[in-house]
C-alpha cells in the first residue's frame, strides 16, 4: 500500500510501520519492515525549482538494525502509528 494524502503527497509520520518498495529491494532478498524514525517535510526537489517536493523518511530497519534515509516515494506503509488520545 502506498500512503497518500488527498493531494496525492505521501503522507508518513513517525512511528508508522513501512516496507521497501519493490524497486528498490536488491535481487533474492525479501522486502525489509521499519519503523519511521524521523521525517523531513519537502527535502527533495525532483523535477524543478517549482517542484513537487519529496519528503525525506528515516526509517529503523529491523532486520538490518540500523537506520536509513530514503524518499518517501520508494516506501510503502504497513500500518499507520496510532494517534494519541487525551
Amino acid at each position: 500500500m502506498n500512503e497518500k494524502d488527498n493531494n496525492g503527497e505521501h503522507n508518513f509520520e513517525v512511528g508508522d510501520i513501512v516496507q521497501e518498495s519493490p524497486l528498490i529491494i536488491p535481487p533474492g532478498r525479501e522486502p525489509w519492515t521499519g519503523i519511521v524514525v524521523y521525517v523531513d517535510k519537502e527535502f527533495y526537489e525532483l523535477h524543478s525549482f517549482l517542484g513537487p517536493f519529496e519528503d525525506l523518511i528515516a526509517i529503523h530497519w529491523f532486520q538490518a538494525g540500523y537506520v536509513e534515509s530514503l524518499p518517501a516515494s520508494v516506501i510503502r506503509m504497513v500500518q499507520k502509528a496510532k494517534r494519541k488520545t487525551e
